[in-house]
């Protein structure tokens, strides 16, 4: 057995701190731990988190906790871990309380001795020098090639007390701290004690950190200090928090300084600058006991009650708007001033940062508080559309409203665009107007169109997207733009671009208009009915949108390229909840859901506040995430994997569970999977962790797991399991060679009888020999349909079908004939043994074996189960035709099974979908290109939704 765990070493990655600490992802893994205490975080070598809890020593790779107590862990004395760190070298060191030391490696809880009555462990730290320094119910201890010094007043060290904290230098020296007495420095064999004399705020110290730098920070009943010139100084910056306990404190490798202090939830230090948040969700009034930043870039907390939470750096930034409404429908920045935000029910609120704020003034003034587009003009008015008309705002405030008695044609307004003649265009529920002054002109020819997006360009031509289609009003007359018109389309966006073109986004995608030229964006371009709300150029080769789907960015020369001819399809990338929207969809169908403000970022109007991107630094993931197998379960019992190498006979089910430990957006990170010697190419597994087998022939194999993180950077080495499946008793090589000496025994027996009798009794003889020879022929066929037959299903198995394929193959070719080649896969049935139970689901590919097997008759046709859920067929002398719609009739009856299926994403029943392939062995080629050809087919049959037959190309 063989376990690979690689990956490849990236540059360390830090919370940037470019945001208030509100705006990063954040994450409270509320009521998932076994304790809700928190004492001490570690990192693995392989990317795994440990947290040290009063219930038991916790793991964390991802998805869910694992907890290793007394019950799975006998050698562990106490489940009370108040103690972890790395051991740099894939392991961990485990303190316990009242149970003592433990090293963790390969699955296993080994305890470490430690002298006399040492039975608590509190603190764990390695030194430079690679010793392992441990605070415990005796004191301090050194241990070095397996040697423990229990340090104390000879060494320098105060009287027996307590001690909190413990931290390693990057000099080499150990700083201890000792609640009540002050900080000890050991270096170089000696040890110094620091106290009130040297500048420490307290002497009741609870907490230390090093920075990247070197500096030593520490936390005291009154509040932090750090270390420099030979003393303990405070920072004027901290002032705020000389009176508060600072039981944690951390230094991440950007520099900053996180604190922890009571009352004041979490605290940061970024050059001289205090921000303090108390609005995390789980952190109001908590105490921090530990805290971590992962090599990742993840900023784990652990709590006194509240569990285990984290940040981390997200590409979004989601910003929620105070009030009845986070529900954003309308985005405009005033070109150099205040950036507004509507919401369909909080009326107007406007960007001071960090975060929204409500403009109360202007929200008495307003008709309705139901917001759909904000736009300014040229005199600094601000415009906005709401369910009640038009309100215009002047340069002090004041608001004047257009309605029906003004003469609008509806009082329901989604867009506006300035007019070249002065003014502004506002579209409504029942048609077009133009406000000038206190005068409303209302364009006829489109009184009772719902318009829904305006834009006038330079020669005057006014663009009205409708509900409908797309409109033109120029020099008097409504036209189709030179287009169709786009029926039964809704334009919601107007782009203009480069050399005269004008780029809409619709309730079907994306749309460009170029002199005369129509070409629209839809299925080509990834989009499959997604309405495109708001477009952005950002100056660097893409496309941003707003879709109910969420934020997209499509690159500008991929769908040119499209529009030409010279491309084939383009999709767009999708940024929703892992990158930090609290809501994945975007808000539109009026014309102002999203805007960009003067410094180049985008801000986006969603169902759940405001999302904010900077096209232009976007932080990447762009570490190898660790990749590791964590299990293996054969026929339902668990395998240590260091104990795995040769399993069975008769195995029956193979279960894998796998991690990739990245944190940043765990429900993005993607896993492809292969069994080599059984797949003959990767499994795609989406998000999915486990992969399962049955049906798998003896033999050698090696499980191999690849990964991406959320930004698909892959771990193309992966991890690898290497293990043997033993034969059953008659599948063995000396069973057949037995079986062969047997029958040579037997023929020689008769002709040794046939000399001894003579003459006389050769008809008794041949007659004997017959019975024989004939029992021989019985015993190699039984052998032969045991080692040809599938188990479960009662069908011929793989190996019978790559025979029969080789023989048919060779049988066509001498006849210049045509064969044929189905492959058949049961759709979603990992989800059908997930919730169904692995019996049903062997009763369910029983079930469709034998509709298979009802829907072939022909000579020399076979059906066979060819792995796990998939069957192959194979129909010699059938054409292309006759195969297919032998396809669609497997497909029905399976159908027509009315097996229940409660976790189909196609059906409420088992379903199949079937790839179909046709050779022509005569003219070339090799079995293998048919069964590539019909793999491919069942691919597309997928592709395009399963529960059908799909033909090769």
């Amino acid at each position: 057995m063989v376990v690979w765990l690689l990956a490849g070493i990236a540059p360390a990655r830090a919370l940037v701190p470019d945001r208030p600490i509100r705006q990063y992802t954040h994450v409270w893994y509320e009521n998932q731990l076994p304790q809700g205490t928190v004492l001490s975080i570690a990192e693995q070598g392989n990317g795994a988190v440990w947290l040290a809890t009063y219930g038991g020593l916790v793991r964390h790779s991802g998805d869910g906790f694992d907890t290793v107590d007394q019950r799975v862990a006998p050698a562990l004395k106490s489940s009370a871990i108040t103690a972890v760190a790395a051991d740099g070298q894939h392991g961990l060191w485990v303190g316990t309380l009242n149970g003592g030391l433990y090293r963790y490696g390969d699955g296993q809880l080994t305890p470490v001795a430690l002298p006399g009555d040492a039975g608590s462990v509190f603190g764990i730290v390695t030194d430079s020098e690679g010793a392992l320094w441990l605070t415990t119910n005796l004191g301090v201890m050194r241990m070095r090639n397996g040697h423990v010094q229990l340090l104390g007043n000879a060494d320098g060290f105060p009287p027996r007390g307590f001690y909190r904290a413990l931290v390693a230098d990057p000099a080499g020296g150990v700083w201890i701290a000792a609640d009540g007495v002050g900080v000890v420095h050991w270096q170089r064999g000696k040890a110094r004690l620091y106290s009130l004399d040297h500048g420490l705020p307290s002497e009741a110290v609870y907490s230390l950190s090093v920075a990247p730098s070197g500096v030593v920070w520490v936390g005291t009943q009154n509040g932090p200090a750090y270390f420099a010139n030979g003393r303990f100084q405070r920072l004027p910056a901290l002032a705020a928090l000389d009176d508060k306990r600072i039981y944690t404190l951390y230094a991440d490798r950007a520099g900053t300084v996180w604190f922890a202090p009571l009352g004041m939830g979490l605290c940061r230090l970024v050059g001289k600058a205090l921000e303090c948040d108390n609005t995390l969700p789980g952190m109001g009034g908590e105490t921090v006991r530990a805290m971590l930043e992962d090599r990742e870039g993840n900023f784990w907390i652990g709590t006194t009650s509240s569990g285990l939470q984290r940040l981390s750096q997200s590409k979004l930034i989601s910003l929620l708007v105070p009030g009845p409404s986070n529900a954003v429908r309308a985005v405009h920045q005033v070109p150099g001033g205040p950036l507004w935000v509507g919401t369909d029910g909080g009326g107007l609120a406007r960007y001071q940062a960090p975060g929204m704020v409500l403009d109360e003034a202007m929200n008495r003034q307003l008709p309705s508080l139901l917001v759909r587009s904000i736009l300014s003009d040229a005199q600094g008015r601000l415009w906005v559309a709401g369910t009640e008309g038009v309100t215009r705002f002047d340069a002090q405030g004041r608001a004047r409203t257009f309605g029906l008695a003004d003469g609008m044609p509806g009082t329901i307004v989604f867009a506006f665009a300035p007019a070249r003649a002065g003014g502004m265009w506002a579209g409504t529920l029942q048609g077009v107007a133009r406000i000038d002054g206190e005068q409303v002109q209302v364009l006829e020819a489109t009184r009772g169109d719902d318009t829904r997006a305006l834009y006038e360009d330079g020669e005057g031509r006014l663009w009205i997207g409708q509900r409908s289609g797309l409109r033109c009003y120029y020099r008097g007359v409504l036209d189709t733009c030179g287009t169709d018109g786009l029926p039964g389309t809704s334009v919601f966006a107007f782009l203009p671009g480069r050399d005269g073109e004008l780029w809409l986004g619709t309730s079907v995608g994306i749309t460009r208009v170029h002199k005369g030229k129509v070409s629209n964006f839809t299925q080509n371009a990834g989009f499959y009915g997604d309405a495109v709300f708001a477009l952005f150029d950002d100056g660097l080769g893409n496309l941003w949108f707003s879709s109910n789907r969420g934020i997209g960015r499509i690159p500008r020369a991929g769908l040119l390229a499209l529009a030409s001819g010279s491309g084939s399809s383009v999709a767009p990338h999708w940024y929703g909840l892992v990158d930090g929207m609290l809501s994945a969809q975007g808000n539109g169908a009026s014309q102002t859901p999203a805007a960009r403000s003067d410094d180049g970022r985008l801000w986006f109007g969603t169902a759940k506040g405001v999302v904010v991107v900077d096209p232009a630094h976007i932080q990447g993931n762009a570490r190898i995430p660790p990749v590791a197998i964590e299990r293996m379960i054969v026929d339902g019992q668990e395998v240590p994997l260091q104990a795995v190498d040769r399993l069975g006979p008769a195995v029956e089910r193979l279960e894998f569970h796998f991690a990739a430990m990245s944190y940043v957006a765990p429900a993005a990170v993607k896993y492809r999977y292969r069994l080599e010697g059984f797949d003959r190419q990767w499994r795609e597994a989406g998000n999915n962790r486990k992969a399962y087998y049955t049906n798998v022939p003896p033999g050698r194999y090696v499980f191999r797991v690849l990964a991406s993180n959320n930004d698909g950077v892959w771990n193309e080495q992966g991890a690898g399991l290497s293990f043997s499946l033993l034969p059953q008793w008659y599948q063995t090589w000396w069973m057949r060679g037995l079986m062969l000496l047997a029958g040579v025994g037997l023929l020689a027996g008769g002709v040794w009888l046939r000399l001894r009798r003579g003459q006389q009794r050769e008809r008794l003889l041949t007659e004997e020999v017959g019975r024989r020879t004939e029992a021989l022929h019985l015993a190699n066929a039984q052998l032969e349909r045991l080692a040809s037959q599938d188990a479960l299903t009662g069908i011929a198995n793989r190996r019978a079908f790559t025979s029969a394929l080789l023989q048919a193959w060779q049988d066509q070719a001498d006849q210049d004939g045509l064969l044929s080649v189905l492959l058949v896969d049961v759709d979603d049935f990992k989800a059908y043994n997930d919730n169904h139970g692995h019996l049903a689901g062997d009763a369910a590919l029983a079930r469709v074996a034998a509709v298979l097997d009802a829907q072939v008759d022909g000579a020399g046709c076979v059906v066979a189960r060819y792995g796990g859920e998939e069957f192959a067929l194979l129909l010699p002398g059938s054409d292309g035709a006759a195969a297919l719609a032998l396809a669609g009739r497997a497909v029905a009856a399976v159908q027509q099974c009315q097996l229940p299926h409660r976790a189909s994403r196609v059906a409420s029943v088992v379903t199949i979908s079937v790839g179909v392939a046709c050779a022509r062995p005569a003219a070339g080629g090799s079995p293998e290109d048919v069964l590539h050809a019909a793999d491919k087919a069942l691919y597309r049959a997928k592709d395009a939704g399963r529960n059908q037959a799909v033909a090769q190309d």
